[in-house]
């Protein structure tokens, strides 16, 4: 294969992967939505994450993938904010039946981030980010 051919070849990856990024479809499949309580709910691994923040507060609402609520027994997670443009790491512990909860040295707000890491029992940690205060 010619330099040039390469640099063709690439070039059209690049504007193939840059059309499905903003697909509508695909990029939907995906996106954030309110959750029942009021926060935002993201996929997290195979499951559902609802993040509320409130004060320096934020509580995790756990759903299966057919959304009905998770068992928060033996779970932990953990999640690193951005807010104000501070970074606080706030460890979240089983605060109800499908709910982990705990405080941190943040002030939630419009803009704010929160990167959630969440360990289910016998199971690999998973991720989700979130940015719970700037829903429509």
């Amino acid at each position: 294969m010619t330099e040039r051919s390469m640099m063709t070849t690439r070039r059209t990856l690049g504007i193939g992967l840059a059309a499905l990024a903003l697909t509508p479809g695909v990029a939907g499949a995906h996106e954030p939505r309110r959750g029942p309580n009021g926060g935002q709910k993201v996929d997290i691994g195979q499951n559902h994450g609802e993040l509320v923040a409130q004060g320096g507060t934020l509580r995790l609402f756990l759903f299966d993938g057919a959304d009905r609520p998770l068992p928060a027994a033996g779970a932990s997670a953990q999640a690193v904010v951005l807010a104000g443009g501070r970074q606080a790491t706030v460890a979240l512990t089983p605060a109800g039946a499908n709910v982990l909860a705990g405080s941190g040295d943040f002030t939630a707000a419009r803009g704010m981030r929160a990167v959630v890491t969440l360990t289910l029992p016998n199971q690999r940690p998973v991720q989700a980010r979130f940015t719970p205060m700037d829903q429509d």
